[in-house]
């Protein structure tokens, strides 16, 4: 009966093994594990304040929007992994047989719930059942539509997509992105200041989004042939500099200064996004790169609402480990 359950589990067995190996070899000197645990202290006692302060309502939408959330990435994830153990791994056999496929994705999604109940039972304990309750119908819906994919279009042997992602970080991309945005704005003048204020940090976001796509394939050849990662966010980042160069001036003659104010608040977000995402990327896969990435931008957001004194060092801090463990990696293959 042993040996059955052993054989039964050992396609979570061995994730696990590969997820522990991956955790080590991440933070593997005792400062990293060090600036790992401070920040994750800070993210709880910045959650925990938030939800405190929050009415039921808005803490209960709160936590059932980040429960679905949280559920629906999980399960696209363990989605992910068993496709490819479908097609590409060593227990292929296991990963095809139905009973075993279902107690892995119940075991991994055990996982996921763990630590989400131990965040709500930290910052509300009203809302543990709100949290799991969404968590489950998230992880739910990944799995109802597991099987939706989006088209994709071949042409050849030819990559448009790279040429377009090429000519989006040059220059002149981010004059064509400034223009764009201040003539777009000029008939908006007329509005009140909350409309014109909304339109401005919409189109801005958006035109930034466009700017600073990443292509995961690029970043890491750059960092296998041995670029810097310095270097490979200064390559990726010439768009969206040129972009708050030209429109926060631009807006500051044809809008005034608040406006000015909110394209370049935006513009350095996004700029520091894409360099938290450049140097990720130059150190894991795609889908724990964003993984990290977003977990990261959520507690400098939180930090940014809560203690913006603080930002600065923060963000500063979460750079210099990036690119310090990028830089490590350099000439080395995934």
């Amino acid at each position: 009966m042993r040996t059955s359950d052993s054989i039964r589990n050992r396609l979570f067995r061995h994730d696990c093994r590969i997820a522990i190996n991956l955790t080590r070899a991440t933070f593997s000197g005792w400062h990293d594990r060090l600036i790992v645990t401070a920040m994750l202290l800070v993210a709880l006692a910045v959650v925990r304040a938030w939800f405190a302060d929050r009415a039921w309502t808005t803490a209960f939408w709160a936590a059932f929007g980040a429960g679905i959330f949280i559920g629906i990435g999980a399960g696209r994830l363990v989605l992910a992994r068993l496709a490819f153990h479908r097609f590409d791994g060593l227990l292929a056999a296991d990963a095809l047989h139905p009973p075993t496929r279902r107690r892995y994705i119940a075991a991994w999604h055990g996982v996921g719930v763990a630590p989400l109940a131990a965040i709500m039972l930290i910052a509300r304990p009203s809302l543990l059942i709100v949290g799991i309750a969404a968590y489950l119908i998230g992880a739910l819906a990944a799995g109802l539509t597991g099987s939706v994919r989006l088209p994709r279009r071949i042409v050849g042997n030819k990559r448009p997509g790279w040429t377009i992602r090429a000519w989006l970080r040059r220059p002149e991309a981010g004059i064509v992105a400034a223009i764009i945005l201040v003539v777009s704005l000029l008939p908006a003048r007329t509005l009140d200041t909350n409309a014109l204020m909304a339109i401005v940090g919409i189109e801005t976001l958006l035109l930034s989004l466009i700017l600073t796509i990443v292509d995961h394939a690029t970043v890491r050849f750059m960092a296998i042939a041995g670029r810097r990662s310095r270097r490979i966010v200064f390559d990726h980042a010439k768009a969206v500099a040129t972009f708050a160069a030209i429109a926060t001036p631009a807006c500051w003659f044809a809008l005034g200064s608040v406006a000015a104010g909110m394209v370049a608040a935006i513009s350095i977000a996004m700029l520091l996004l894409l360099t938290m995402r450049l140097f990720a990327y130059c150190l894991h896969g795609k889908r724990f790169a964003d993984f990290l990435v977003a977990i990261l931008a959520g507690l400098l957001a939180l930090v940014a609402y809560f203690m913006p004194i603080l930002l600065p060092l923060i963000a500063l801090a979460i750079l210099l480990h990036l690119q310090r463990r990028g830089a490590a990696n350099a000439w080395l293959l995934p």
